[in-house]
Parts: structure tokens; sequence; C-alpha cells
């Protein structure tokens, strides 16, 4: 059974350095065992909410991640380009068709 987490954000889509936080923290959550997959989505509305999903191969992987994300090594710049409160979700994927 896989996991997903999203992370719901809100950002300036003008930030210059934008893709660059991005280019720096993804690399990292892409690499870390277990995860399958990761994307931004950009809202087609409104171009100031992301949300970055990424998929996992298992709820111990996520937790993982998770823990090492909360610790000093695996601290992000994403406050740097947010400009709101971000939030998290976390799905099991029930079906796959």
């Amino acid at each position: 059974m896989s996991f997903i987490s999203t992370l719901e954000i809100t950002v300036d889509p003008a930030s210059a350095n934008l893709d660059a936080i991005f280019d720096h923290d993804l690399p990292n959550t892409a690499a870390f065992p277990g995860n399958q997959s990761t994307e931004v989505l950009q809202d087609t509305q409104d171009p100031s909410r992301l949300i970055v999903v990424s998929r996992w191969a298992t709820e111990a992987g996520l937790d993982a991640y998770i823990a090492w994300r909360q610790s000093p090594e695996g601290k992000t710049r994403l406050a740097e380009i947010i400009t709101g409160p971000p939030s998290s979700r976390h799905f099991s994927v029930r079906n796959t068709y």
C-alpha cells in the first residue's frame, strides 16, 4: 500500500528564488529512502497556491522522512518563500485503477 503526503503552501509566485528553494529542498525528498515520487502542483486559478505531493512506499518511510525534516539536518528553506501557514495531510491509497 502506498502513502501520499501533501503540503499546501501559499507563496509569492513572482519570488525570484522560488525555483531555487524547490531545487534545494526537493531532491533531498526525492532521494529519501521510500520516496517514490515528488511533484509540485500549482493552482491554475491562483498561482500563489502550491501543493507538494509525495508518494511513499510505506507509512514507516513517510514517518522517517517527517522525523528527518524536523531535525536540523532535514531543515528546509520553505520559510523563505511561504506567505502563510502551511497545511499538510497524509493519505493511504485505497484503490488504484
